[in-house]
């Protein structure tokens, strides 16, 4: 009796684990038990959209951005560009990792925010019929703290 109670108490131990990790995973949309539909793409892509957020402001309203495919030490630049809205977009090749860094001004000192994503393809046929792939991911986060 003494080892089921163990067993059943290792068990749920796990599963607690499991479950508090997605939760706390740091894409905003790998908490997200529920798939929407509305997202799906007819076929399988292979690039779609990087998001970028950004910190607009007087001093700031135009925002240096280079895109590095892989780590930023390893120093491959595969887009450079200027942005002027606090969202900006980047259609890129699923399943590579990218690495942004945006150039912020605050007086004479240079602030650099960086921020590393990968965007992943997910097929949910069997949740929205087929053919029916999602984009997940891909969203980079470059604002400065307030």
């Amino acid at each position: 009796m003494s080892v089921k109670r163990s067993y059943t108490k290792l068990l749920i131990a796990l599963l607690l684990v499991l479950v508090s990790g997605k939760f706390t995973s740091c894409e905003t949309e790998d908490w997200m038990l529920e798939v929407d539909c509305a997202d799906c793409w007819g076929y399988q892509p292979d690039s779609a959209n990087l998001i970028i957020y950004l910190s607009i402001s007087a001093e700031n309203d135009s925002i240096p951005l280079t895109f590095y495919l892989g780590n930023y030490e390893e120093g491959v630049i595969d887009w450079q560009d200027t942005a002027t809205t606090e969202n900006f977009y980047l259609y890129s090749k699923i399943g590579s990792d990218y690495t942004v860094r945006a150039t912020y001004r605050s007086g004479d000192r240079v602030i650099e925010a960086f921020d590393a994503d990968r965007m992943k393809l997910y097929n949910a046929n069997n949740e929205c019929g087929s053919p029916c792939y999602i984009v997940k991911g891909g969203i980079l986060d470059l604002r400065l703290a307030e």
